[in-house]
């Protein structure tokens, strides 16, 4: 069955909202709902509301304790149910929206003219990734031992930017160890977790980060895309477009004022099309 209304992440100007509208444009009504929590009760709420399956909703993908290499589609969103399961929307296959808004083929293509060089940005991109390769380690350490009833943080470091995104100074193995005992110990007194526990699963994800790795190698769908367009923010500013956030802004408003089949640019972008379209 087709999507009639897709409910997602974000606030009604968020880069999710606005990307969407452009994908999926002329298929269904795309619906912010702010965080991720609450929205499978939302979607099962207006099911029974309209007496049919055609609400659903898309989730980020954010980082996975078990890595799947990507397949160039979203993943299915499913719960079960009393007696069978059920599908209630998608995830993204990578961690974040802003994962697909710095893809070199979605940078190329939404400023034309003004988008840097192929071979100089892949490099920008890739400088990005070693220096914080790992620090989303420590980022997916913390997630995989995030007590689910109630949130512990993900990362550490200062506010960024007007959104205020937490980035550190420091990225070496010594500050995310820090940083690592930091959250912890903040959140000790209310978080069945403990410093040995989150080590633990940094060290085993380690191997995975640095260069043989899965996620390195695969960088743009399992690191954050926020933390690569920080880490980007002096290249970005160098590079005429006064900053990492200004550049996502770009990004976004050329992708807003193509004329071309957007869906078209990126295989998992055509499979989500068609999913809604219930092909």
């Amino acid at each position: 069955m087709p999507v009639s209304l897709l409910l997602c992440e974000g606030g009604n100007n968020s880069p999710d909202a606005r990307l969407l509208g452009k994908l999926l444009a002329g298929l269904c009504e795309i619906r912010p709902m702010g965080g991720k929590y609450g929205m499978g009760e939302r979607i099962k709420a207006r099911r029974e509301v309209i007496g049919e399956n055609a609400v659903f909703g898309l989730l980020d993908g954010d980082f996975q304790e078990n890595w799947e290499q990507p397949q160039n589609r979203p993943r299915d969103w499913i719960i079960r149910g009393n007696e069978n399961e059920i599908l209630l929307g998608w995830r993204w296959e990578r961690k974040e929206i802003e994962n697909y808004l710095i893809d070199p083929v979605v940078v190329q293509r939404s400023l034309g003219k003004q988008a840097p060089g192929e071979g100089e940005y892949q490099q920008a991109l890739e400088s990005a990734r070693d220096e914080i390769a790992v620090y989303q380690a420590a980022r997916v350490a913390l997630s995989a031992c995030r007590p689910r009833f109630r949130d512990l943080p993900s990362s550490f470091g200062k506010p960024r930017g007007k959104e205020k995104h937490t980035f550190p100074d420091e990225l070496h193995e010594e500050a995310c160890r820090a940083g690592l005992e930091t959250v912890v110990a903040g959140h000790q007194d209310s978080q069945l977790v403990t410093v040995e526990q989150v080590n633990e699963k940094f060290e085993e994800l380690l191997p995975e980060f640095q260069p043989n790795g899965e996620r390195f190698q695969h960088f743009l769908s399992a690191f954050a895309g926020k933390d690569l367009l920080w880490a980007m923010n002096g290249w970005c500013a160098g590079n005429g477009f006064n900053g990492a956030w200004s550049f996502r802004e770009k990004i976004l408003i050329g992708i807003s004022r193509t004329d071309t089949n957007v869906w078209e640019w990126l295989p998992e972008w055509r499979a989500l099309r068609e999913a809604v379209s219930g092909l």
